[in-house]
């Protein structure tokens, strides 16, 4: 009996660790989303780390373990386009490891469910960064790039994201490569459209990329010389999210002088 009686006490145990397990890391991935999203708004490297580390912490759960190895990439994706835009040519290594490592947590995503649409879609995206430190690869990463973003695609052709990064891919490749800044505008005018309309049912579920796409629309504009549109865009992109450090601290500015200049023509 007192067996029994120990069996059943360990079994309803079992029974109450397993949802607190996975209620304590979904817990953490959420604060560890805000924490992400505020270390990109503000560059902040450390931040950024610590949040890595945090979701490095959720691993080992199986049923959110994607988004774990997803938000860790993410943050060292972000991580590798401060550095970038800070010294790019002078910190290539460190750029490579964390690229590597971001395309290491994201294959780990994608080999554990193959229909994650927004791991290939990230996946795609870290590849396209490697080139950028890599170019003598660029054949090889070329491909891989390809791939995951058709899987992407393939999986979710309405996700604003997809229909987001396909727009930025061909506004800055080359037309002799299949560039083309008209289908580049078009797509995101319907990148826009699709993230007004986007109900993200899940917290957990990546939800970036409504700001960017405004972000990205100021920037093609600012290009064309459309300044009065591109300050539209860049205030709507404020609009979603106020503490947007891109715009607020680069594109603004940039578009400011591009004003001054023009005024003063």
């Amino acid at each position: 009996m007192r067996n029994s009686i120990t069996i059943i006490v360990f079994a309803a145990l079992v029974a109450w660790c397993v949802p607190v397990q996975a209620q304590s890391t979904r817990q953490l991935l959420l604060e560890g989303k805000e924490m992400l999203a505020d270390g990109a708004n503000h560059d902040d490297q450390d931040k950024l780390l610590k949040v890595r580390a945090l979701f490095e912490q959720a691993i080992d759960d199986d049923s959110l373990a994607i988004f774990a190895h997803y938000y860790a990439a993410s943050a060292a994706s972000e991580l590798a386009n401060i550095l970038h835009a800070l010294d790019g040519s002078n910190r290539n290594r460190e750029i490579l490891e964390y690229v590597n490592y971001a395309i290491d947590h994201l294959e780990a995503a994608t080999d554990r469910d193959e229909t994650f649409a927004e791991g290939w879609l990230m996946l795609s995206a870290a590849y396209g960064q490697k080139m950028t430190v890599r170019p003598l690869q660029a054949v090889t990463l070329g491909r891989k790039f390809n791939r995951a973003m058709s899987r992407a695609r393939e999986l979710a052709p309405d996700n604003p994201r997809v229909v987001l990064l396909r727009a930025i891919t061909a506004y800055n490749l080359p037309r002799i490569v299949g560039g083309n800044k008209d289908r580049a505008l078009e797509g995101l005018y319907r990148a826009a459209r699709l993230f007004e309309e986007e109900v993200v049912e899940d917290p957990v579920l990546p939800s970036w990329g409504h700001e960017d796409t405004y972000a990205r629309l100021g920037i093609v504009f600012m290009d064309r010389g459309n300044l009065e549109e591109a300050r539209t865009a860049l205030e709507r992109a404020l609009e979603i999210n106020p503490e947007f450090g891109w715009v607020k601290h680069s594109l603004l500015p940039s578009l400011e002088e591009m004003e001054t200049a023009s005024v003063a023509n």
